[in-house]
């Protein structure tokens, strides 16, 4: 065998395996239910079992096939979302915090709606203790975002809405003006200085490789706007920041 026909049975063969190769690759995500579930591919996954959400709206309350992702870095975090969820959420930068925040990181959880439609939560957390979380004795910022394209208040009923309210205005929520259209409501601690509701997050167990929901004493707001449901927590120095300002910076960008 010449030279020149070596050549080209070499040539062959290589486009011959880098065809097998791609095509591998192409099959083993051929399957995918949801196009968005490609951007899951190459997370390490968790074992996890609860979700949080907000247990005085109990929406997001019910998800289905939840899967969970062990906690990485914000930015590549926000990269493993739809681009239509991410183009809407606007970070703040942690010197606007009242508190150092030696732990900077995000977990993403996925489940499916009854449209088998993958959604996607993303929970960024600033956190003071740089040993992991411990957040009833440290300083943290919380912010748990989930996809959720109609307007859940529009859903409910004239009574179911002034139901919630009543009970709302129980639990001593304030009910603020997000937008000229959208709420927003805020939960502080109570006249004795209690919490009035715990707020849940997620905890990632390193030697279980596992997700935890806990819960803890935070001040609060929840909204939904613009097909994201934002559910924040926080507990730090509330004299030395305006709170309200990071919260509405963080879903209107103003």
């Amino acid at each position: 065998m010449n030279i020149r026909k070596s050549c080209q049975y070499f040539s062959f063969a290589l486009l011959l395996f880098i065809g097998i190769t791609s095509c591998s690759e192409s099959d083993k995500h051929s399957g995918f239910i949801d196009p968005n579930e490609e951007l899951l591919v190459g997370l390490s996954e968790a074992k996890g079992y609860h979700h949080t959400y907000n247990y005085d709206f109990k929406i997001l309350e019910e998800r289905e096939r939840s899967g969970f992702y062990i906690p990485i870095g914000i930015n590549e975090a926000l990269n493993r979302i739809p681009e239509e969820m991410r183009s809407k959420i606007n970070l703040i930068s942690s010197s606007e915090l009242p508190f150092s925040a030696n732990i900077q990181e995000a977990n993403i959880v996925t489940s499916w709606n009854n449209k088998n439609k993958l959604v996607f939560q993303i929970q960024i957390s600033y956190l003071e203790n740089d040993e992991g979380y411990d957040t009833n004795f440290k300083d943290f910022f919380i912010v748990s975002i989930t996809q959720y394209p109609e307007n859940p208040f529009d859903a409910m009923s004239e009574k179911e809405l002034e139901t919630l309210n009543e009970d709302l205005t129980k639990r001593e929520y304030e009910f603020l003006k997000l937008t000229e259209q959208d709420a927003l409501y805020y939960l502080s601690k109570s006249d004795d200085n209690s919490w009035p509701r715990m707020f849940d997050y997620y905890n990632y167990n390193k030697s279980e490789k596992r997700i935890y929901k806990e819960s803890t004493g935070s001040y609060q707001y929840y909204a939904w706007h613009n097909g994201l449901i934002y559910k924040i927590g926080f507990n730090m120095d509330v004299n030395a920041v305006d709170a309200e300002a990071l919260v509405r910076k963080i879903i209107l960008d103003n």
